[in-house]
């Protein structure tokens, strides 16, 4: 690449190399210039210019990193356009960034022109998100460094992998000690993590913790064939002799890695037997956070094989939390976080004629009752319900269930001024679950996986439950969002949020469609009252 200044008249072929202003517009550095061009910087009174020209065995910016682009991509993703000597990679799919480091660093080391830039190594990312972006620093680089940035990607390719469907099966044993309230939760937080990577579990047992009940466990779960058994002991893993390792090489069963050097996380063990992958489960499982189980379970659910080598370059980057004065307990300050529900109960029911849809009988209660029943059954932390039309009577429906109720005097004006009124109500909580006052089908079990979602994805703000791939209701907003909560107007709700940020969107997975099911009519409502609430 030659720099030189020229005359106007003859540097057609060209490429700029500074950004010039014209009477008819900006033109950007590292153009080509053609004739057009040329004349149109002439025009404005310029008689020479500084431009790059290309040498012999030169290759232009943009075609270079294309050609590195296309070199490095693999399955799931697409490149754009190059522009300005970059390329971008994106995902086409939702899946686990797969990709070999040494191979980006190695192609790095080459040359300073030719520069590839990666998320880290396996991050779950979303459909369309950017995973890797290629940038040509100079206007050009010689054919033969680029030649050698291709050798050194030949047999690395950067791919995002998609969960492929497995079963799971999840044995949790007990101590006199554990609560079946934290078997229960423990549970929910498992099953909120496998349903975004499409693993279901097909089955749940519990028993004592000890070799003869665990080792019958692990022989049920294998006759029904599934692809993983996940197992959660009461006690941490503490040798490769202790419980859980003795009871699957009872059955035959072969350790392949016990500890991993990821914090929290450390006490998890890999084993397998014929096809089925099993897991001894670190006592961090236990918790919705990000930890050196989740590491694990997105390269097993894209069936990516896990090798000694790469849980071993996991040591880098692998302190995932502070680390409290050992051995003393750590607080989990996610799992402190206090979720507030806020049900609108203020509407005039205007497509259901004259009935207030709210008090129509579902079982033996209104179905605002049932749904205020039904929140309050569950993790939130505090319950408000914003009433309007026929405050009296919506009130008194819910005079039975431990909530606060509070009138929005402004309720014609539309559903803004309600989530105003509860969320104003609600400051002083980390996240709010915004519930409709019709859809009476919403669980409990639903409600807690939300939270679980919340607190094991604190990279985003807004979780909207999901069906078939459709989204539904509640949505839970984080405390970032209050404010912006409280300046709603008019006839919108709170997901004017979800069309304005969709970075902030995290969509849990749910396997019932009462997430999606609301009643409107005086017909659907006549419908209800003929369903027995579950």
């Amino acid at each position: 690449m030659i720099f030189d200044t020229v005359d106007i008249h003859h540097c057609e072929g060209c490429y700029l190399a500074h950004s010039l202003q014209t009477a008819s517009g900006r033109i950007g550095k590292g153009t080509l210039i053609t004739s057009d061009v040329a004349a149109d910087i002439a025009h404005g009174g310029v008689s020479s210019i500084l431009v790059a020209q290309l040498e012999e065995g030169d290759i232009h910016e943009d075609e270079a990193a294309h050609t590195v682009a296309v070199q490095l991509s693999g399955r799931g993703v697409s490149l754009s356009k190059p522009r300005t000597g970059r390329v971008n990679l994106l995902a086409t799919v939702d899946g686990l960034c797969h990709f070999s480091a040494q191979a980006i660093i190695a192609a790095n080391a080459v040359d300073e022109g030719i520069t590839i830039a990666t998320l880290p190594e396996n991050r779950w990312v979303a459909k369309s998100k950017m995973v890797a972006t290629i940038k040509i620093i100079p206007y050009a680089v010689p054919t033969l460094k680029l030649q050698q940035v291709l050798d050194v990607l030949s047999a690395h390719t950067l791919s995002v992998e998609t969960a492929i469907a497995h079963k799971a099966e999840l044995i949790q044993t007990r101590l006199n000690s554990i609560k079946e309230t934290v078997l229960d939760k423990t549970s929910r937080v498992i099953k909120s993590r496998l349903t975004p990577k499409a693993v279901s579990v097909q089955h749940e047992s519990r028993c004592q913790h000890n070799l003869v009940e665990l080792r019958e466990m692990i022989v049920e779960s294998l006759q029904r064939n599934p692809d993983w058994i996940l197992i959660v002991g009461a006690s941490a893993i503490s040798d490769r002799a202790d419980v859980i390792p003795q009871a699957i090489t009872a059955v035959g069963g072969t350790i392949d890695r016990y500890g991993i050097p990821v914090d929290p996380g450390n006490l998890l063990l890999l084993a397998h037997l014929g096809d089925t992958l099993i897991v001894g489960l670190p006592g961090c499982a236990r918790s919705p956070r990000y930890n050196g189980l989740d590491m694990i379970l997105d390269k097993m659910a894209c069936e990516i094989p896990i090798t000694n080598t790469w849980i071993s370059s996991l040591a880098v980057g692998g302190l995932l939390a502070e680390i409290a004065d050992r051995p003393a307990p750590r607080i989990n300050a996610t799992d402190q976080q206090q979720i507030g529900a806020l049900i609108l109960a203020a509407g005039s029911s205007r497509r259901a004629g004259t009935i207030n849809k709210l008090l129509t009988p579902y079982g033996d209660r209104a179905m605002v009752s049932h749904i205020a029943h039904v929140v309050s059954s569950s993790q939130v932390c505090r319950v408000v319900a914003v009433t309007g039309h026929q405050q009296s009577l919506v009130v008194d429906a819910l005079s039975q269930i431990p909530l606060e109720c509070h009138h929005n005097t402004a309720h014609e004006s539309g559903m803004a001024s309600s989530v105003v009124t509860g969320v104003s109500q609600l400051t002083e909580t980390d996240g709010i679950l915004v519930f409709l006052g019709d859809m009476p089908h919403i669980t409990t079990d639903i409600i807690n996986t939300m939270i679980d979602a919340f607190k094991m994805h604190a990279d985003k703000s807004i979780f909207i439950p999901t069906n078939g791939n459709r989204r539904g209701n509640p949505v839970l907003f984080s405390k970032v969002f209050f404010d912006t909560l409280l300046t709603l107007e008019g006839d919108v709700g709170a997901k004017k949020l979800v069309q304005q940020y969709p970075d902030e969107v995290f969509e849990v997975v749910v396997e019932d469609d009462c997430v999606l099911v609301d009643y409107d009519t005086e017909e659907e409502l006549a419908l209800l009252q003929q369903v027995k609430p579950t």
